[in-house]
């Protein structure tokens, strides 16, 4: 048996419409993972479903609203119906904001940490609570991000809600052990999706430099690696952490931001 394959198990990835989701989902479909990605974009799933099965990738979208328990429910209900029942749960779905510090009021601060943190731990107490009741094991990795080690002006509220996602990783992972569900987390930097590319243009918007993306786009990147990161390349470290070859790495939070992060 190869244990770095997925074949025969069933991964679930919220905001898997677009962006890191739908690189996420490729590489664990590559790895013979079917494929349920969730997302509240129904033209993006669409989009992103039609993309994956050109691949011959086993997949299906499923409208998903991560703010909403009944929805996460009907989604993992729609991933059992279809496939038999779910082993890997990728929390994807978050958001981010560039703003002053003075500038962040109290609804934008409740606002991430409402997506990136509180709605990660609703999904991942009902996913736990359905593996314990089929009795079957299973793993969750959170995506975090390198802001939650080292931070980023203008992303104060992120950066801390990055922080709490990689001491929530390790809450779960203790937790979750006695019932043989592995949780760990990756820490990206910057990753080629258009969610960056809307900071960029903020950014440029706001400079007083003379600045365009495409100079940002050269300049991001981490230095060691002189680019952008691809989404599948972080993809493949989750379908690493989702197999069974990562049963001994437990409640770790690991950089995948082509060394700008030294922990």
């Amino acid at each position: 048996m190869n244990n770095f394959m997925l074949s025969g198990r069933t991964a679930i990835i919220t905001g898997g419409g677009s962006g890191l989701g739908t690189g996420i989902a490729q590489a664990l479909g590559e790895a013979g993972a079917n494929i349920v990605l969730g997302d509240i974009n129904q033209e993006a799933l669409e989009n992103a479903t039609a993309s994956l099965k050109d691949m011959g990738i086993d997949v299906i979208g499923v409208y998903m609203d991560i703010t909403q328990d009944e929805s996460i429910e009907s989604a993992f209900q729609c991933a059992i119906k279809q496939f038999g029942g779910i082993d890997i749960l990728v929390n994807n779905a978050g958001i981010t904001k560039l703003q002053n510090i003075f500038d962040i009021t109290t609804k934008d601060w409740d606002m991430i940490f409402n997506l990136n943190v509180r709605a990660m731990f609703s999904c991942s107490q009902l996913f736990a609570s359905q593996l314990f009741k089929d009795h079957k094991p299973g793993r969750i990795v959170n995506i975090a991000s390198n802001a939650g080690k080292v931070s980023y002006i203008g992303q104060a509220h992120y950066n801390a809600s990055k922080a709490a996602v990689i001491n929530l990783t390790q809450s779960l992972a203790k937790e979750f052990a006695p019932m043989n569900i592995n949780v760990n987390a990756v820490c990206p930097g910057a990753v080629d999706t258009e969610m960056l590319r809307k900071l960029m243009v903020q950014t440029v918007q706001e400079s007083a430099e003379a600045i365009s993306v495409e100079t940002l786009r050269e300049t991001w990147g981490p230095p060691q690696l002189g680019r952008l990161i691809q989404p599948i390349e972080v993809g493949r470290v989750i379908a690493f952490l989702a197999s069974d070859s990562a049963e001994i790495i437990r409640g770790q939070s690991i950089s995948v931001d082509g060394g700008n992060t030294p922990y």
